[in-house]
């Protein structure tokens, strides 16, 4: 005869509430906010989205992202300050130089033609120099994810062609108020106006500057052809797009939903590189059928102008990440 164990009910209740509360902790879904200033049909946007996608699948819907596109969270400055506050999860970064308020060494990426192409600045951030970028990031409280990419930024103007660096003397280019670019611009000859980024098509099409500096894809899709007629292949600078996140957002996670998350920002990588190689294809032959002149430059000309930048930059800031971004190139 088979004996029956009687509990108490008290008993039974609390196995019921602790079975209960464990089975909510693993229910329990996790929601992550991303945000990226640029548009959600940017490559970054496209595979900020597609990163959204693919987490919630492999956690099998424990993690979401929340996407804000378009600067809704305000500049990538104040996007750094609600990750360190702890109010963002998040953010893709266009460019490492963002951090160099925290760190300067970090505006090493801003150096003017320290990458030969878009191959030399893969190989650099996916070899030494962006493990040793991720450390500082690290010492500074962030978590570098991955490196996509923005690209390489080229100058457009209404003056004249640029091929030396004489044809930039007396240009009003728009800058991004950063040291080294405006430096960049000064030692060329030109004239640098900061100026916000929502506010440059006005300024292009009222005369108030006359060129801007950015990649193929933001030339396009912000249509600076219709306000420009010359698009100067430079090249000058190359800027990633850095998927950032910091310890107290991935303490959200499980051990092994953040590896999904690592993962997979990682894996998205390459073909969000490739979607910018493919579109500066496509839509550098618009820009073209659009009527903008297009023509390359003598880089070594500029080098040899802009090299001051690279020696008071090692003398401030020391010359490891410069060794380093010329190391790749001969890899």
């Amino acid at each position: 005869m088979k004996k029956t164990i009687k509990l108490p009910l008290k008993s039974i209740a609390v196995c019921g509430i602790l079975i209960a509360s464990i089975s909510s902790a693993y229910a329990q879904t996790v929601t992550l906010s991303l945000a990226q200033v640029f548009p959600n049909n940017h490559p970054g946007g496209v595979y900020a989205e597609r990163l959204a996608e693919l987490v919630e699948e492999r956690t099998n819907g424990d993690v979401r992202i929340n996407i804000h596109h378009g600067g809704v969270l305000g500049s990538e400055a104040e996007e750094i300050q609600q990750l360190q506050a702890g109010n963002l999860d998040l953010a893709l970064l266009y460019g490492v130089s963002n951090f160099q308020n925290l760190n300067p060494a970090m505006g090493v990426e801003e150096l003017p033609f320290i990458f030969v192409d878009s191959e030399h600045a893969h190989r650099a951030y996916d070899g030494e120099y962006g493990a040793a970028v991720t450390a500082i990031l690290k010492d500074e409280g962030f978590i570098a994810l991955s490196y996509w990419e923005n690209g390489l930024r080229h100058f457009t103007n209404s003056v004249r062609p640029i091929v030396e660096p004489d044809d930039m003397k007396g240009i009003r280019f728009r800058s991004a108020e950063i040291p080294i670019r405006l430096k960049m611009f000064e030692l060329l000859g030109a004239d640098a106006i900061p100026m916000g980024f929502n506010e440059l098509f006005t300024a292009l099409q009222q005369g108030t500057v006359d060129g801007q500096e950015n990649p193929i894809s933001l030339i396009s899709a912000n249509k600076f052809d219709e306000v420009q007629d010359y698009l100067s292949l430079s090249g000058h600078i190359y800027n990633a797009a850095v998927v950032t996140t910091t310890p107290e957002a991935m303490s959200k996670l499980t051990s092994e939903q953040q590896q999904i998350l690592r993962d997979t920002a990682e894996e998205l990588k390459v073909p969000q590189r490739e979607m910018i190689a493919q579109q500066n294809v496509t839509l550098l032959s618009e820009l073209k059928e659009n009527g903008i002149q297009v023509n390359s430059i003598n880089t070594e000309s500029f080098k040899e102008v802009v090299i001051p930048l690279w020696e008071s930059f090692a003398e401030e800031n020391g010359n490891e990440l410069i060794n380093l971004i010329n190391k790749a190139e001969a890899e």
